[in-house]
């Protein structure tokens, strides 16, 4: 998430113009390696084979929301908000990093004896641990590379987070597809190590970002953190716990619902669609820092002298740049689907309704970060239990009888809910200041 000019003391210098250009250039190359890693999946395995795949990546992802939900929540209200805890940055991050991953692997653990169990109890054409095995592994450390992406995130490193979150394991899916053939079931157990793999790799690459972006000379030296302060993170965090499961239900409950109520084929179609349109959220916030690093953008920040002008500028320029962004990945969509193959054509109401989502989530950008830098908890909960209670009910009816349609539906409901419920917090709160 990306402001520019609300609470301008958490929003770094402007960049100058060639440096906006080269993250433009590596968002772009992000995108590039998540369309080539989706078009090798789906060209090496067919829909009901590539639907188990996408079910492996939701059960990784979505249990990585709800293992780090609470903690997401906190890093914001931490570093967007800048609340005062008696704690280096650094420190920080690396001790909630090591407690996620703690219990991440205990998750893990458990979720290795129910698919044992499962194959036991359950006849089924593939097994359940045998299939699902590299994406269980790859929990722990999905888990502690997202919460990274959240901390990169949240302190305006968006390149960095894009790195973390796309690079690796899409470069493992690509390598991997590139050098193994087999039958449809052996490509499908390498793909779901190449999966797990690129989870290592990017729990790794998070690590080093993130100690760049902390560095060590910007600690206390030799200055030992006080239990005491760490209690009151652990408490602080504690408090987010309802918050941070529907924030995770909000984000994954209807792709979960989708992976148990809908068929291989839906799966496969929805993760399709899903994927291309999430390119519009890599390029947003470059295509917004290249005029502001050519400062085409300050001079109107800088003529606004209240909380509501300073939002409105940002609330255009995210409204601007999204709506180019989406017209141009919707462009290229025909394109890109001819390359998928014949089996994700006449998608057309899916790509409607998540690039309409995408949209809503890129235009709403400076008012999730407005609520975040002026915390008000009471507020952001009732935002995210509204939009994921009726995300999930829409769920529930749509699914069964739309398959994905019915997903993409409750996604964008979703999405509305949270984006129209920030825009109003987010003025109410500036009314409220002045």
């Amino acid at each position: 998430m990306v402001t520019l000019t609300v609470e301008k003391g958490s929003v770094p210098a402007p960049e100058q113009g060639t440096v906006a250009l080269r993250n433009l250039g590596l968002r772009a190359v992000a995108a590039v390696l998540q369309i080539s890693a989706t078009f090798v999946v789906l060209q090496v395995l067919p829909p009901t084979v590539a639907g188990v795949y996408f079910k492996g990546f939701v059960i990784a992802y979505g249990l990585a929301a709800l293992l780090r939900g609470k903690y997401d929540l906190f890093v914001a209200q931490h570093f967007v908000g800048q609340q005062n805890l008696q704690l280096p940055a650094r420190e920080l991050v690396r001790g909630l990093g090591i407690r996620i991953l703690i219990r991440s692997t205990f998750a893990c653990a458990i979720l290795l004896v129910v698919t044992t169990d499962l194959d036991v109890m359950d006849v089924y054409l593939r097994p359940y641990l045998q299939t699902y095995l590299p994406f269980v592994l790859a929990v722990p450390f999905a888990t502690l590379a997202l919460f990274l992406t959240s901390v990169l995130r949240a302190v305006n490193r968006t390149l960095s987070s894009i790195l973390v979150q796309t690079y690796s394991i899409n470069i493992m899916i690509l390598a991997v597809a590139h050098s193994v053939s087999g039958s449809e079931d052996e490509l499908l157990l390498w793909l779901s190590w190449a999966f797990f793999a690129g989870t290592v790799l990017a729990a790794g690459v998070g690590v080093l970002l993130t100690r760049s972006a902390f560095p060590a000379r910007d600690d206390p030296a030799g200055r030992e953190p006080e239990p005491a302060a760490w209690r009151d993170v652990f408490v602080a965090s504690s408090r987010h716990g309802l918050a941070g499961i529907a924030l995770a239900c909000l984000q994954w409950g209807p792709l979960c619902l989708l992976a148990l109520l809908g068929s291989e084929v839906q799966l496969a179609h929805y993760a399709a669609v899903t994927r291309t349109a999430q390119v519009v959220d890599f390029l947003i916030p470059a295509a917004i820092l290249v005029p502001h690093g050519f400062l085409l953008h300050s001079r109107f920040a800088d003529a606004m002298h209240s909380g509501h002008g300073k939002l409105w500028v940002d609330l255009v320029v995210s409204v601007a740049t999204t709506t180019l962004c989406v017209l141009a990945v919707a462009v290229a969509t025909p394109w890109i689907v001819d390359l998928y193959g014949v089996d994700y054509t006449k998608l057309t109401e899916l790509f409607v309704f998540l690039f309409a989502t995408q949209w809503l989530n890129g235009a709403g950008r400076p008012a999730i970060r407005h609520l975040a830098a002026n915390w008000n908890f009471a507020v952001i909960r009732r935002i995210l239990f509204v939009s994921m209670t009726v995300a999930i009910a829409s769920s529930l009816v749509g699914i069964p009888a739309y398959g994905a349609f019915g997903a993409a539906i409750s996604v964008f409901v979703g999405a509305l809910l949270l984006n129209g419920q920030a825009v109003q917090a987010a003025f109410a709160g500036c009314s409220a200041r002045t």
